[in-house]
């Protein structure tokens, strides 16, 4: 057989075999999985190409198109389900952060208030000790004034005694 009539000859039976393998197969399936089809059109019409001296090495699917925008639909409603996902994700991951966040200010917010109320109690223990103090030594000055005060008044008693005494003893004479 010349060359051409053997090229149309494996063109034929791959388009066959192709033809059989996408009655198969969903139309979604043939987009979604390309290298799924052309495994199995290696599959189912490598052994027969064999049979006339071709063996099928590569096989790649290009392009698919339709007459209808059938599968240019496919691909807007998966881009819209991808872009509806991302939308649903970003939202989850927003409302998660936010918990996140206000869980986070809730403990912060504890952890003040706790510091604060020890601060608070410290401070309190503090000026009462301090009060404690100064009764203390308002205390001990009022009794080292009343010490005092009272020295001073025995010694007054006592200079007013010998005074007396020397005032006596003075006057006796004369008599």
């Amino acid at each position: 057989k010349q060359w051409y009539q053997r090229r149309v000859a494996i063109t034929a039976g791959i388009e066959g075999h192709f033809r059989a393998i996408l009655g198969t197969m969903t139309v979604e399936d043939i987009y979604s999985d390309r290298e799924g089809f052309a495994k199995n059109v290696r599959a189912i019409a490598g052994p027969d190409v064999s049979k006339m001296g071709i063996r099928i090495i590569s096989f790649v699917i290009q392009n698919i198109t339709d007459n209808v925008d059938y599968l240019k639909s496919l691909g807007v409603k998966r881009a819209a389900e991808v872009k509806r996902d991302a939308d649903v994700g970003v939202a989850k991951s927003t409302a998660e952060s936010g918990i996140k966040t206000s869980e986070a200010e809730r403990e912060h917010m504890q952890a003040k208030y706790s510091c604060d109320a020890l601060i608070a109690e410290n401070k309190k223990s503090y000026e009462m000790k301090q009060a404690e103090f100064n009764q203390e030594v308002n205390k001990s000055k009022a009794e080292a004034e009343l010490a005092y005060e009272l020295q001073a008044a025995k010694e007054n008693q006592t200079i007013k005694k010998e005074k007396s005494t020397d005032c006596d003893s003075a006057l006796i004479p004369l008599l």
